[in-house]
C-alpha cells in the first residue's frame, strides 16, 4: 500500500522506487500483487510514467487513511513501551490529597500528557493489598514499607498536629505533649481501615503510657476535623490537613519528638515502563 501511494505521488515507477529505496522490479511486483488482490488495475503504464485509473483514484484516499491510522497505531505502541502513554492507576491516602498529590500530578501530566491517570483514595493497608493483586500501579502511603515484592521512595516527612476546638483548654497552649491527651476522647479513622494515621496515633499514645480512648470514628479527614471543631473530641492529624479551615477549629503542634508521618510512593518490583516513567518524575 505504501508502494502504491508512492507511485501515485511520483507518477513514475522509477522515481517511486528511489524514494522507497527498493528496486524498480520489486516495486512493480508489489503493485501487481496489490492489483491482483483488489481485482482492479490501479495504474495505466506508459512510456512516460504511470497514471491512476478510475479504480486507483478511488483507492488512493482510502490507502492514505489506512496508512495514517497504521502510523498512529505504531506510535501509540512505541509510546506505551517507553512509558509515555497508557493508563496509570495511582492510589493515595486522603491526607496526601491535601499536600503531596496535586504537585505530583501536575509534574507527571506535564511531562507525559498522553498518559491517563486513574486515581483511587485508599488507606495504606488497602493500597498494599491492591498492589499485590495488580489493581493499582503506584501507591502514595504512610511509610516506610517493607512488604516483600514492593519497592519505592520516600517523598516527604510531615509533622503531626492536634486538631481541637478553639474552646478547649489545651487550645491555649502553643504546643501540646501527647501525655496531656491522656484523658481526652479521640476522633480517629476506623481501626479496621488500616490507616497509617490511626496506627501512628496509637503508637504515640502507647509511648506516652496510655491507650487512646476513641469516642468517634470517621472515614474522611475533613469529617474528623469537623467533629473536633464541634468539641466532640480531639484528633491527631497531619500538618497538610491544617488546610481544612473550619470555624472553631484550631491546630497545635505536638511537642513529642517523632510525631510525624513519612509519605512514600510504592510500586511492585520489576515495574512497567509506565511506572518507571512515574518514578523518574519523583526524582525531579
Amino acid at each position: 500500500m505504501r508502494s502504491f501511494v508512492a507511485v501515485a505521488h511520483q507518477r513514475n515507477f522509477s522515481r517511486a522506487a528511489e524514494t522507497l529505496h527498493v528496486s524498480q522490479p520489486a516495486l512493480s511486483e508489489q503493485i501487481r500483487r496489490l492489483e491482483d488482490e483488489l481485482g482492479a488495475v490501479l495504474f495505466e503504464r506508459t512510456s512516460r510514467g504511470a497514471t491512476l485509473t478510475d479504480a486507483g483514484t478511488a483507492f488512493l484516499p482510502q490507502a492514505r487513511a489506512v496508512l495514517a491510522q497504521a502510523d498512529l497505531a505504531v506510535e501509540a505502541v512505541r509510546l506505551i513501551a517507553r512509558g509515555l502513554a497508557g493508563t496509570l492507576t495511582l492510589a493515595f491516602i486522603d491526607s496526601a490529597a491535601l499536600g503531596l498529590l496535586p504537585g505530583l500530578i501536575r509534574r507527571f501530566t506535564a511531562r507525559h500528557p498522553e498518559v491517563k491517570l486513574r486515581l483511587r483514595e485508599l488507606g495504606t493497608r488497602s493500597q498494599l493489598e491492591a498492589l499485590e493483586v495488580g489493581e493499582i500501579d503506584v501507591g502514595i502511603v504512610r511509610g516506610p514499607v517493607w512488604n516483600a515484592g514492593v519497592t519505592g521512595v520516600a517523598l516527604a516527612t510531615e509533622p503531626l498536629l492536634v486538631a481541637l476546638s478553639a474552646h478547649h483548654p489545651l487550645a491555649q497552649h502553643e504546643r501540646i505533649a501527647v501525655a496531656a491527651l491522656r484523658d481526652e476522647g479521640f476522633i480517629t479513622f476506623p481501626a479496621d481501615r488500616g490507616a497509617g494515621l490511626y496506627e501512628e496515633t496509637v503508637r504515640l499514645c502507647h509511648e506516652a503510657g496510655f491507650a487512646p480512648r476513641v469516642v468517634q470514628e470517621a472515614s474522611e479527614i475533613a469529617t474528623i476535623c469537623a467533629l473536633a471543631a464541634a468539641g466532640l473530641g480531639i484528633a491527631v492529624i497531619p500538618a497538610s490537613a491544617s488546610a481544612i479551615v473550619l470555624d472553631g477549629l484550631v491546630h497545635r503542634p505536638i511537642a513529642d519528638p517523632g510525631a510525624q508521618l513519612e509519605r512514600w510512593a510504592v510500586w511492585r518490583e520489576g515495574p512497567s515502563a509506565l511506572v518507571r516513567a512515574f518514578a523518574e518524575t519523583l526524582e525531579t
